[in-house]
């Protein structure tokens, strides 16, 4: 008898679990337990199924998968706070695997995501990533810390990150008007 593959295992199961609990209901399940306090292993079926469903979506969604360089991302994360982790990639896939591996390590689990399209080679990837989360930083916090820029927004709000970190430009007017004010 032909061995199944795990992965084609692994998305059944969770299509069943899909069908069984519904994504949105799982991913409020998962973002409470999380908050509560839920450690690793998950034993939650609502966290991992969230999980799986957001890299299976950022894998779909991927604009242009098949070109290469650069790409912005935004990865949203929860424990007890919620964290967004901003970057730049060449690789999206494997940069991706990193930080979920690290995340769960710290006791966060994977609930949000966004990878652009490609905005250049990935050096010019890389210089667009240090001005957006210098940026961001500047927004967000009012001040960079200790002159070092930082890739992880603690307690801020997922989908306002990834809107700013989607138009650098208009992060950088938001930048300036708030410069004007004060």
């Amino acid at each position: 008898m032909p061995r199944i593959p795990q992965q084609i295992i692994r998305e059944v199961i969770m299509e069943k679990w899909a069908e069984e609990i519904g994504p949105e209901a799982a991913r409020a399940k998962a973002i409470s337990a999380l908050q509560a306090g839920a450690v690793p292993p998950w034993q939650q079926t609502e966290i991992r199924l969230t999980s799986y469903r957001v890299r299976k979506r950022l894998r779909e969604e991927l604009p242009e998968p098949e070109k290469e360089g650069g790409r912005l991302y935004a990865l949203g994360f929860q424990g007890i706070r919620g964290v967004v982790k901003v970057g730049s990639t060449g690789a999206p896939e494997q940069q991706f695997d990193k930080y979920e591996t690290q995340a769960r390590n710290l006791g966060y689990a994977l609930v949000d995501g966004w990878v652009s399209a490609p905005v250049g080679t990935r050096s010019e990837a890389y210089r667009l990533e240090s001005n957006v989360l210098t940026n961001l930083h500047l927004v967000l916090n009012g001040q960079v810390d200790g002159g070092r820029i930082f890739e992880w927004f603690h307690g801020h709000d997922f989908e306002r990150v990834r809107q700013l970190v989607e138009d650098p430009t208009a992060l950088f007017h938001l930048l300036l008007e708030r410069a004007l004010v004060r």
